[in-house]
C-alpha cells in the first residue's frame, strides 16, 4: 500500500503540474516545442520532469500557505 500511495502522489504532482503548465499558453507551447525538438524518450521524460517540477513548486507554495494560516489562527500542528 505504501508504494501505491507514493505512486499516486507522484501522479498527482504530474497531473497538477501539467494543468498549470498548459494553463500558461506560452510556457505550455515552449515545453511542447522543446519536447518535440528533443524527441524520443528524453523529450517525453523532460516534459514530464517540467510538469512534476511545476507541480512540486505549486504544492510547496500551497503547503506553506496552509501552514501560515494555521499558525495565524493559533492551531498547533
Amino acid at each position: 500500500m505504501k508504494g501505491l500511495s507514493v505512486a499516486g502522489t507522484a501522479a498527482m504532482f504530474l497531473v497538477g503540474g501539467g494543468i498549470l503548465v498548459h494553463g500558461v499558453p506560452a510556457f505550455g507551447h515552449a515545453v511542447e516545442d522543446w519536447a518535440k525538438a528533443t524527441g524520443g524518450v528524453f523529450g517525453t521524460l523532460g516534459s514530464m520532469g517540467v510538469n512534476a517540477g511545476v507541480g512540486l513548486v505549486a504544492g510547496a507554495i500551497v503547503l506553506a500557505g496552509v501552514e501560515l494560516v494555521g499558525k495565524l489562527r493559533g492551531k498547533k500542528g
